[in-house]
C-alpha cells in the first residue's frame, strides 16, 4: 500500500492485458471485413434475442432495489467524512454532462422519427398514435431505469471506498475480489472486462458524435464529410479530453461540466422559445403521461408474437449501452460524492439525471415532430434515405439564426463528448492504479495513456461500420458487465447488512 506523499503507481498487470485486448478487437474489426457482409446484423440479432428478456427484467429489478435501498436504513449511511467537496449545482453538472454525453443531442432530434416509422405495440406506422408515443418512448429509454443503474453502481462503489475505506477505486473490490480473500488475480480479470466494456460504451458515443460534428462543419464551412475528416475530429477530441484529464476532476471535468451546463440549457431554452412553445410544452406533458402509463409494459415488452424487432433494436440496445457504462459512471459518481448519504446519491442521481434527459428529449423531440407535422422539415424522409446527420442539421437550420444555432450545437457536442471521454479516461486510469486514496489522482502519464487508448476503438468503428458496428460493440461489451454488476449487488447487500448490524 502506498504511504502518504508517495506517487500513485500504474498497475501494469491490468493495463497491459487491457490494451492488448483492445488492440486485438480493433484489428478484428479492421480486417474481418465485418461491414461488407451480414456478420454485424447476424451477431446483433442473435445476441439481443438471447439476452433481450434478461436485460429488461434485470434493469427493472435494479430500479426496484434502488428504491428499497433509498427508503431503508441503508439510505442513512454517509459516504465519507466532512462536507461534500462540490456544491450541489457543480455535482449535478458533472454527473449529467459526464454521464450522458453528446448522444442525447443526436437521439433527441431524430429518435422520435424512427419510432414513428416503425412504432412499437403493433401501431400503424406514421399514425397519430405512433407520433403520440414516440417522445414518450424516448423518455423511457433515457429515464429512470437507465439512471437507476448508474446510481446503484455509484452507491455500491462509494460504500466500499468511503465507508469500508478500501483504497482501490475498482469494480473488483465491490465484487469482493481482494488480496484479503485471496481472489486478487480473479479481480484483475474482472477489472479488465470492465475496461473493455467501458471502451465499448465510449466507442458508441464517439462514433455517433464525431460524424454529427463533421456534418455541422460541412453546413457552415463547406468542409465535405469524409472518413479522414472524422478521424481528424476524433484525434482533436482526444487532444482536448487528454488535456482535461491531466488537469483532474476539480479543474478539467468540473470546469467543462459547469460551462457546458450553462450553454446547453441556453440552447434548449432557445429551441423551446424559437419553436412552437405551446406545442412543445403540451407534447412534453402528454409524453410524460404516455411514458408513466405504459412504464411497466415498456419495461417488459419483447414482442414475441409480431416479432417486429422493436424492443431488440431499441430497448435492449439502450439497456446494453447503459450497462456498458455502469462500472465507469458508478466509479465517477462515487468519486465526486464524498460527504453525501447513500439516499442522496441514489435519489439525486436518478431524478436529476432523468429530468435533465427528459428536458432535452421533450424539447428537441417536440420541435422535430412539430416541424414534421407542419411539413416544414421532412425529417422522416431524410431518415428513410439514411441521412441521420442531414436530418439533424436540417432541423437545426430551420430555427431562426440557423447557422449560429448549428455552431453552438457543434460546441456543445464537442464539450459533451470531451466530458464523457474525460471522466472515462480518468476512471480508467484510476482502475489501472495500484492504490489510490480520496485525495489522490492517477499519474498524469496514466491519464494520458488511457485518453489515447479509448479513442482508438471509435476511430476503428468509424472506418468499418459506423452506428451498426457501434451498436454491436455496445451489446457485446455489456454482457460480461451484466454478470459483474450482479456480483457487485450481491456482495454489497451482504456487507451492508453486516455494517448496519454492527453499527
Amino acid at each position: 500500500m502506498q504511504t502518504k506523499g508517495q506517487k500513485p503507481q500504474i498497475d501494469w498487470s491490468i493495463t497491459i492485458p487491457s490494451l492488448l485486448i483492445l488492440l486485438a478487437i480493433s484489428f478484428f474489426f479492421l480486417f474481418a471485413n465485418v461491414s461488407s457482409n451480414s456478420l454485424l446484423s447476424t451477431i446483433f440479432e442473435l445476441t439481443t434475442n438471447v439476452f433481450g428478456g434478461i436485460y429488461q427484467i434485470y434493469i427493472f429489478l435494479v430500479l426496484l432495489l434502488l428504491g428499497y435501498v433509498s427508503v431503508s436504513k441503508i439510505g442513512n449511511i454517509r459516504l465519507g467524512e466532512g462536507p461534500p467537496p462540490h456544491s450541489t449545482l457543480s455535482w449535478g453538472s458533472m454527473l449529467f454532462c459526464s454521464c450522458i454525453g453528446s448522444s442525447i443531442l443526436y437521439w433527441g432530434l431524430i429518435e422520435w422519427g424512427y419510432y414513428m416509422m416503425s412504432p412499437p405495440f403493433g401501431l400503424e406506422p406514421m399514425s397519430s398514435q405512433a407520433a403520440e408515443i414516440s417522445v414518450g418512448y424516448t423518455m423511457f429509454h433515457w429515464g429512470l431505469s437507465g439512471w437507476a443503474t448508474y446510481a446503484m453502481a455509484a452507491v455500491i462503489i462509494a460504500f466500499y471506498y468511503f465507508v469500508k475505506k478500501i483504497p482501490n477505486l475498482r469494480i473488483s473490490v465491490a465484487c469482493g475480489f481482494t488480496k484479503e480473500n485471496g481472489k486478487e488475480k480473479f479481480g484483475k480479470i474482472v477489472d479488465t472486462f470492465v475496461i473493455i466494456g467501458l471502451s465499448a460504451g465510449v466507442a458508441v458515443s464517439a462514433a455517433i458524435g464525431t460524424p454529427m460534428i463533421s456534418q455541422g462543419l460541412y453546413h457552415l464551412f463547406g468542409i465535405v464529410p469524409s472518413l479522414v475528416g472524422n478521424i481528424i475530429i476524433a484525434l482533436f477530441l482526444a487532444f482536448l479530453f487528454g488535456a482535461s484529464a491531466i488537469s483532474g476532476i476539480n479543474k478539467g471535468v468540473k470546469f467543462l461540466s459547469n460551462f457546458n451546463s450553462i450553454i446547453a440549457l441556453g440552447f434548449i431554452l432557445y429551441v423551446a422559445l424559437a419553436g412552437s412553445t405551446s406545442f412543445i410544452a403540451n407534447n412534453a406533458a402528454n409524453s410524460l403521461g404516455v411514458m408513466l402509463q405504459n412504464f411497466s409494459y415498456m419495461s417488459f415488452y419483447t414482442d414475441p408474437i409480431n416479432k417486429s424487432g422493436f424492443p431488440q433494436n431499441w430497448t435492449v440496445f439502450y439497456w446494453a449501452w447503459w450497462i456498458s457504462y455502469v462500472p465507469i459512471m458508478g466509479l465517477f459518481i462515487a468519486k465526486i460524492s464524498r460527504g453525501r448519504t447513500i439516499r442522496q446519491v441514489a435519489v439525486s442521481t436518478t431524478i436529476m439525471g432523468s429530468v435533465g434527459s427528459w428536458l432535452f428529449q421533450t424539447v428537441l423531440g417536440g420541435y422535430g415532430i412539430d416541424k414534421q407535422l407542419s411539413g416544414s422539415v421532412d425529417t422522416i424522409g431524410k431518415l428513410q434515405a439514411g441521412g441521420d446527420y442531414e436530418a439533424i442539421i436540417a432541423l437545426l437550420n430551420s430555427l431562426p439564426f440557423g447557422n449560429i444555432v448549428i455552431f453552438a450545437f457543434i460546441i456543445i457536442t464537442f464539450i459533451f463528448l470531451t466530458t464523457t471521454c474525460d471522466s472515462s479516461a480518468y476512471i480508467l486510469a484510476s482502475i489501472a492504479t495500484k492504490d489510490i486514496t480520496d485525495d489522490m489522482d492517477p499519474s498524469k502519464f496514466c491519464r494520458l495513456l488511457w485518453s489515447i487508448a479509448i479513442i482508438a476503438w471509435p476511430i476503428v468503428l468509424l472506418i468499418v461500420g459506423g452506428i451498426d458496428a457501434a451498436k454491436l460493440c455496445s451489446v457485446l461489451g455489456s454482457i460480461p458487465i451484466l454478470f459483474i454488476f450482479y456480483k457487485m449487488i450481491r456482495n454489497f447487500l451482504k456487507d451492508v447488512r453486516k455494517y448496519i448490524d454492527s453499527d
